[in-house]
């Protein structure tokens, strides 16, 4: 079932993006200033090799070219932007990598899930009132959902809502100003992004809900679906939503064309987030109190698998080069656990538990499938691991509680 509303944006205007496009422009220029500086000896060893180009002229062979280019290119290292959703500090934290600069934004309330859009250069974040949720009652990190009090929370874009505190903000990764925010429903959870960024897709747990934003129009359809939808994410081919559904165990398949749900899929205890693999052939649930794996076949909408990982698995990302599938096993604040499970997508099978910090709950792959960043969300800490040889590299310090992670 769907329903519309028009919504508008609370905080853009036509001026204020302008300001924040040159602001980005002006960021930019001050950003590679600073890389420079830092990065001194690596300019000086360019322009050594294309001096020794100058005077070789083209009588250099191609081993000696080759070589050049190689030490080039090693000394400038390609630069990741994380965001990190601190939920309990209400922060989110940009790291720089392999750089270490972190910057902070400080926010409305408190992070639970972060989205970077990389055609957008937006960061999107849902944010619940302070103290709302993810509290310290909530042992795991994730309140399994208390419907009792849907009766007192005022429909999605009435009002009523305004000033309550929950919401979907954009944050422009280059100038960290916001940009944009949408009223959300109770307890919003989860946020993903077509690839243009013309739609946001948000779940908002506590109505049993999931909000369809058209960022052209400013028009909300919101559409009913299981129990407690917490994780979701767009699919590769951008036509669907998979939505995983806490209490009611399953997983709702929705038309992002139609905008309406088309199926409702068992797939085992705590379903918890969702994600895919990045040729579109699996779609995959985190099974929190099962301990478990779900792997979908996208084609027939069907349960094939499941893989058992370790305790209380929360998110997962699959590599882009579709050989693995990582699993962050959280376990509960009161017994963590401290793992992530690297499956392969060829066998369907784990060929690693890899030890990091407690309560690893959010994970994330860089494009070039080099990197996996962690977060660990009983330590405040995000590790870094080589998906190269599958070990952790370095931690990170990060803020309070850090949840949901995302890469530019």
């Amino acid at each position: 079932m769907k329903r519309k509303s028009t919504l508008f944006l609370t905080s853009i205007l036509a001026g204020a993006l302008l300001l924040s496009a040159c602001s980005g422009e002006a960021n930019s220029a001050e950003t590679e200033s600073n890389s420079n500086e830092v990065l001194e000896g690596n300019e000086t060893n360019e322009t050594n090799v294309n001096g020794a180009n100058e005077e070789n002229g083209d009588g250099a062979n191609g081993d000696e070219e080759e070589s050049e280019e190689t030490a080039v290119n090693n000394g400038n290292e390609e630069e990741y932007i994380i965001a990190v959703a601190n939920e309990k500090d209400e922060t989110l934290s940009v790291i720089y990598y392999p750089d270490g600069r972190q910057e902070l934004i400080e926010l409305d309330g408190q992070a639970h899930n972060v989205e970077v859009n990389k055609g957008t250069g937006l960061i999107w974040v849902t944010i619940n009132p302070p103290h709302g949720h993810g509290d310290d009652d909530d042992e795991d990190g994730h309140s399994h959902g208390n419907n009792e009090d849907n009766e007192n929370n005022h429909a999605y874009g009435s009002n009523e809502d305004e000033g309550n505190g929950e919401l979907v903000t954009a944050y422009d990764i280059n100038t960290l100003e916001k940009v944009a925010e949408y009223p959300a429903g109770s307890h919003p959870a989860h946020v993903s992004i077509t690839e243009d960024g013309n739609t946001v897709v948000f779940s908002n747990s506590g109505e049993d809900t999931v909000t369809i934003v058209d960022r052209a129009t400013e028009e909300a359809t919101i559409i009913e679906v299981g129990n407690y939808p917490h994780g979701l994410r767009v699919s590769p081919d951008q036509s669907s939503v998979y939505v995983a559904n806490m209490q009611s165990g399953d997983v709702s398949i929705i038309d992002l064309e139609e905008k309406t749900e088309v199926k409702r899929l068992h797939v085992g205890d705590g379903a918890v987030q969702t994600g895919f693999s990045h040729d579109g052939k699996y779609a995959f649930a985190g099974l929190h109190l099962a301990d478990q794996l779900a792997v979908i076949d996208t084609a027939s909408q069907e349960l094939v698998k499941t893989i058992d990982v370790g305790t209380g698995p929360v998110q997962m990302y699959a590599t882009y080069d579709n050989k693995y599938v990582i699993v962050a096993n959280q376990g509960s604040e009161e017994n963590p656990s401290d793992t992530i499970s690297i499956i392969s997508l060829e066998e369907m099978e784990v060929v690693k538990e890899l030890q990091l910090g407690k309560g690893a709950h959010g994970v994330v792959v860089s494009e070039d499938s080099l990197y996996a960043f962690v977060t660990n969300m009983f330590e405040e800490t995000i590790s870094v691991v080589n998906l190269e040889t599958l070990e952790e590299e370095e931690r990170i310090n990060v803020g309070k509680y850090p949840n949901g992670i995302s890469i530019n």
